[in-house]
């Protein structure tokens, strides 16, 4: 079965379809980062990011990443910047495409404190992106170069970014089959509750019942979605869905500019050709229907081995890597071993405190370490509830008292509340956290966590 499959699939995505929804998500997605390179630029997140902290945390493999000193990092966000808007014109959009991930990578990967679920989802379309003809139509170079345009695209251009779209809702969905999420309705109990002063709704946030509607609707609205907009019939109701869903969680929480992304991005499951129709509707000149050659007319491209192999790895990795927390012993959201790059939007509400102490090995000193000698209070924030920042953090201050000539032990006592509970200890205080490598290999010392009801 699996012989005769193969060929369809590939005979399917090598198929051309118009390009026209190509063209529209490259410019929404561009017009979108854009946006988001500005709100970088208009909030000073770039001087309060990059220029004030004196500290980072790096994520693993890439400890070479730093910020550029001087005015090099509003340089660096001006051409990223510049990159998003080449790409939502199409001047050479694969080279844009490209230019702007590997911009917006390096600029997000100085300090995981300020990690987001939708940053890594920019990355990867960004990647995709760059492998796509999606300026040959409706762009710039199409306009400079009449030669290059073209008005149709392989499938496998939509199919992919549609994958990309698609990894996102359903395992967003499979990370809420959870007790916290289903039974307890937490952390939407939390967050609602800090919502009562919306207009109209507000009061009516703070009823359970209304947390639990909110926690199975998200995550039947993650599960299905993609299925509703894949169907015809559907269609039209489920992006009506898409955009009221993402207009109530911008509202609602604070996920930055997540929501306009996926508002923006999917209609890519939308016929290849509806920017064309919906345009002709309007009486815009040559955007009529496109008539595509019958597929007995002409054989669809095939594929070449080295474009399947390079296809085939990145839909792999993109199911392997959300499920990788199941290598890991212990809860994820309390490990948060296999959190990150996994799609686990809003599953938790934490909330820390720790104390850090070090003991001077030569005269058995021990003194608490002032977190402010080291980092700002956002990152403070961040790191005590993380146990891989929490290492860093200590390997930071072991660093610099080896640097004045103290040989010392790194301890840490950090106590925290998981989505409403009690505060537990995260980490083993007595364990010499300087000794301790930052590696994939689950992390012996952070405590188990011990299930209870939230309180909350």
């Amino acid at each position: 079965m699996v012989d005769q499959l193969a060929p369809r699939v590939e005979q399917s995505l090598g198929a051309r379809v118009d390009i026209a929804s190509l063209v529209a998500f490259r410019v929404l997605f561009g017009g979108a980062m854009v946006v988001a390179v500005a709100r970088f630029f208009a909030h000073g997140w770039i001087h309060e990011y990059t220029q004030v902290p004196t500290h980072f945390f790096s994520y693993w493999g890439f400890a070479w990443v730093r910020p550029w000193s001087g005015m090099g990092m509003h340089v660096h966000y001006a051409l990223m910047g510049a990159a998003a808007l080449s790409l939502m014109l199409g001047f050479y959009a694969r080279a844009s495409a490209a230019s702007f991930g590997l911009l917006f990578a390096y600029a997000h990967l100085v300090d995981k404190t300020n990690y987001l679920n939708h940053y890594y989802f920019v990355v990867c379309t960004s990647a995709l992106l760059a492998c796509m003809p999606s300026d040959g139509a409706w762009s710039v170079r199409a306009w400079i170069r009449p030669h290059d345009a073209c008005e149709t695209v392989p499938a496998w251009c939509v199919w992919m970014l549609r994958f990309q779209v698609g990894v996102v809702y359903f395992f967003g969905g499979v990370a809420k089959l959870n007790a916290d999420w289903l039974w307890h309705a937490q952390p939407l109990t939390i967050w609602l509750n800090a919502n009562t002063e919306v207009p109209l709704i507000g009061p009516w946030l703070h009823l359970k019942s209304v947390a639990y509607a909110f926690s199975w609707a998200g995550a039947f609205y993650d599960l299905t979605i993609v299925g509703w907009l894949l169907w015809r019939k559907s269609r039209p109701f489920a992006y009506v869905a898409v955009v009221a869903f993402h207009l109530v969680t911008a509202r609602l929480f604070q996920i930055g500019i997540f929501p306009w992304i996926m508002i923006a991005a999917s209609p890519i499951f939308f016929d290849p050709s509806w920017p064309r129709a919906m345009l002709g509707r309007l009486g815009v000149r040559r955007a009529g229907e496109l008539q595509l050659p019958d597929a007995n007319e002409k054989n669809p491209e095939r594929l070449p081995v080295g474009l399947r192999i390079l296809m085939a790895s990145y839909v792999v990795l993109q199911l392997l890597l959300p499920l990788r927390h199941l290598a890991y012993p212990g809860n994820m959201l309390w490990t948060e071993q296999g959190y990150r790059f996994s799609w686990n939007v809003m599953l938790m509400e934490k909330n820390g405190a720790i104390e850090m102490s070090v003991v001077d090995k030569r005269t058995g000193k021990t003194s608490v370490v002032d977190h402010s000698d080291y980092l700002t209070r956002y990152q403070t924030k961040m790191m005590s509830t993380q146990p891989d920042m929490i290492l860093q953090y200590a390997h930071m201050i072991f660093e610099d008292h080896r640097a004045r000539g103290i040989d010392v032990e790194v301890h840490a006592d950090a106590w925290v509340s998981l989505n409403g509970r009690r505060p537990q200890r995260l980490v083993d205080p007595h364990v010499d956290l300087a000794l301790e490598q930052d590696t994939l290999a689950a992390k012996s010392w952070i405590l188990p966590f011990a299930e209870s009801q939230p309180e909350f």
